[in-house]
């Protein structure tokens, strides 16, 4: 299996746009080196004259029919693009952003230059996990390229049918594990949980639930630090646990209404986010709460008012010990709804 040393890290913007970004890059155990070009005259004659792992750019700021260009080709060499961009200016923008030979700018790694401080280190982080697997895939796949040429230069030179058949072999082998849907997903660390709520409710919800999951065994994982930023360090702590359970308490009262709530925003996000990963899901939503988003199998959803909180989630733990077969009686499992 390939190994590969830490990453060397060009980075293409104005100095001031990415000075918390080269701090945070320069602090980071998996990073080497980092080199800033302000330019993409300066970028082109630095990769050309170096071997970098990741390019980190922002077409928008450096001009993006040339940076596009460059991006398409960095990565075609086997090179972590990274478009460092303001994401809503982005979306806002896409049918521009993502014309023509662009459109292969869809499939590169993000990071949001509207990264709230507090979040820019895991989110960097996460960033440069993603860049580690991807060199780490493209390092193997060229050696893996370069043996089976040799092989079929070989079996080419003496005539050897069963060499060629086991090149076809392999190659075709390669192809239905790429195809392959879903073959690497990953069911997350067993008995963790990642416990999506509203941080006003840190002292009071949900410092009882986190002690009751603790106390049952399970690790709780949560997105504190992010204040509503739903980000790929969020998203990938979602995607590494086993279980999702949200409390979804009120947040607003609906105009014109004086019994229907509305909760956050980023906590139907995360659980938009739980759903795509296919996680075992349990919601604590407190009563008159309305807007909740979608949800597959509504018997998972636990209603609660203050005085009942504690025997709902006493109910939502016993069903994930259920769920995880460890159920020992103590705890009833809840109804359907």
């Amino acid at each position: 299996m390939p190994t590969l040393s830490r990453l060397t890290v060009l980075l293409c913007d104005s100095v001031p746009a990415v000075r918390r970004l080269y701090q945070e890059l320069t602090d980071s155990p998996l990073v080497e080196r980092v080199v800033v070009e302000e330019s993409l005259d300066e970028a082109e004659r630095a990769v050309a004259n170096d071997a970098f792992d990741v390019v980190i750019i922002d077409p928008l700021v450096t001009g993006l029919g040339r940076a596009g260009d460059l991006a398409l080709g960095w990565s075609a060499a086997g090179m972590a693009v990274v478009l460092h961009v303001d994401l809503a200016t982005v979306e806002d923008h896409a049918s521009m952003f993502y014309r023509g030979t662009r459109t292969g700018l869809k499939e590169m790694y993000t990071l949001d230059k509207r990264t709230p401080p507090e979040m820019l280190a895991a989110e960097t982080e996460a960033m440069l996990v993603k860049c580690r697997d991807f060199r780490l895939r493209a390092t193997g796949a060229s050696r893996t390229d370069r043996l089976l040429d040799r092989v079929r230069d070989i079996a080419a030179d003496t005539g050897d049918d069963k060499l060629e058949q086991l090149v076809e072999d392999v190659e075709e082998t390669q192809s239905l594990a790429a195809a392959r849907p879903g073959s690497a997903r990953s069911t997350g660390t067993p008995a963790s949980v990642f416990l999506s709520y509203r941080f006003a409710e840190e002292d009071g919800y949900v410092r009882g639930l986190s002690g009751l999951l603790t106390d049952r065994g399970f690790t709780v994982v949560t997105g504190r630090r992010a204040d509503g930023y739903v980000g790929a360090a969020v998203l990938n702590r979602i995607r590494d646990c086993e279980f999702f359970v949200s409390l979804m308490t009120r947040a607003r009262r609906f105009a014109g209404d004086e019994e229907r709530y509305a909760t956050s925003a980023w906590l139907i996000e995360e659980k938009g986010a739980a759903l795509a990963y296919r996680k075992y899901m349990v919601l604590l939503v407190e009563e008159g709460v309305d807007d909740i988003g979608g949800l597959h199998g509504d018997w998972q959803r636990h209603v609660f008012t203050p005085t009942t909180f504690t025997s709902a989630a006493r109910d939502a733990v016993a069903q994930l010990l259920e769920r995880s077969g460890r159920a020992d009686g103590s705890d009833g499992a809840s109804e359907s709804r």
